[in-house]
């Protein structure tokens, strides 16, 4: 509560002496927002998927009212063409992003879009398309949930059943920080592990819980007739990976095959080019956009401000947003909130948590992934 306090009240004051805007015109890239579901109620939505990957669909309007008032929208591929020539936006521009490819953003985000003209992209998890599995970070999530309702001491004994299974390090400490907290448990367990680990622990979890189809069925994907529809409409279709895997933490085979597979499998489905590539949880690294760039996407998405000098058209900035990112301390949306996030007023206390350095840098993780053949 005291923190919502205070960055109300210093947007306010930031707003009315107009740093916002002042800051605002000092910005040279484009403005690219990133949001993953749309939903009808966050409310009650969020009691059974992960909050911050939820805004309800007012509030969705919300933002693009503001934004339209303040910006330009641009395609995707009109952002690129522009930054690829190097050439400057005359006026404030900004571009639209959803990510994962939930089957929400075609009911609930779509038919907005369309009513007011706007263009946007979406990121799509190819192997989950047609599919109709939540995707594994919707499914560790639930099944935490779960678990942290029905097991006296959640931690503790989730800690105990990752070394029983040898299902990789897990620092006891990080999972006893996070009693009673699911979201924070799901992040330490995604964050650190593989994607082969994390489906480890889910398939563990399945056996120690009663059946919980109820929640793991929230957030399906996106069919191939419902994305065939919103290309006709332009909205621009980039990739996500094959499986969602963090690349940070996979070796140079499984990145170069999520890559190369996501693009192939999409284009031959879809039967359009594909140029964009979105980073899954904005994680990269050097080998990592050298993947990209060898799999043969022209312009990469992260969520941060970290740029590679050598590939900055891989590196594009965004920001994520969710429904209480622009909120004050009623709940309620405000303009000033909004202007600050967009001048990247809460960017100077708020760092990067991420590495983005060469895997070489990390003896730990260079020796796990040289012997799987990880880039130099």
């Amino acid at each position: 509560m005291l923190r919502t306090l205070v960055k109300t009240g210093s947007s306010h004051a930031l707003h009315l002496i107009g740093m916002d805007s002042f800051l605002r015109g000092k910005i040279s890239l484009p403005v690219v927002l990133g949001y993953h579901r749309v939903v009808q109620e966050f409310s009650s939505e969020k009691k059974s998927s992960i909050p911050s990957m939820l805004i309800s669909r007012q509030m969705f309007e919300r933002h693009l009212d503001w934004l339209g008032g303040q910006f330009h929208f641009l395609s995707l591929d009109e952002l690129g063409a522009t930054l690829e020539r190097g050439g400057k936006f005359d006026r404030p521009v900004a571009a639209i992003t959803f990510d994962d490819g939930y089957e929400d953003n075609y009911y609930n985000a779509f038919p907005v879009l369309k009513q007011k003209g706007i263009p946007a992209a979406v990121f799509v998890v190819t192997e989950l398309l047609n599919a109709p599995q939540p995707l594994l970070h919707d499914k560790l999530y639930g099944l935490l949930c779960c678990a942290y309702s029905q097991w006296p001491r959640a931690s503790r004994d989730l800690t105990c059943l990752l070394q029983d299974f040898d299902i990789g390090p897990m620092p006891i400490q990080k999972l006893t920080a996070a009693a009673n907290n699911p979201f924070a448990a799901t992040r330490e367990l995604l964050t650190r592990l593989s994607q082969s680990q994390i489906r480890r622990i889910t398939d563990v979890l399945e056996e120690k819980l009663p059946p919980i189809e109820a929640l793991l069925c929230k957030g399906k994907p996106l069919t191939q007739a419902m994305l065939a529809e919103m290309i006709q409409a332009g909205i621009t279709i980039g990739s996500h990976t094959q499986t969602h895997i963090l690349l940070t933490n996979e070796s140079r085979f499984t990145v170069q095959q999520e890559l190369e597979s996501s693009r192939r499998d999409l284009e031959g489905k879809l039967g359009i080019p594909i140029r964009h590539f979105a980073y899954p949880d904005g994680r990269f690294n050097r080998q990592t956009v050298q993947a990209v760039a060898a799999a043969g996407y022209r312009y990469g998405y992260t969520i941060c401000r970290h740029r590679d000098p050598d590939y900055p058209l891989l590196t594009i900035p965004r920001r994520v947003l969710w429904e209480n990112s622009c909120v004050d301390n009623r709940g309620l949306f405000s303009s000033a909130v909004m202007s600050c996030q967009m001048s990247n007023l809460f960017d100077w206390y708020a760092g990067c948590e991420q590495d983005h350095r060469s895997l070489a840098r990390d003896p730990v993780r260079w020796a796990e992934n040289r012997s799987v053949g990880a880039l130099p």
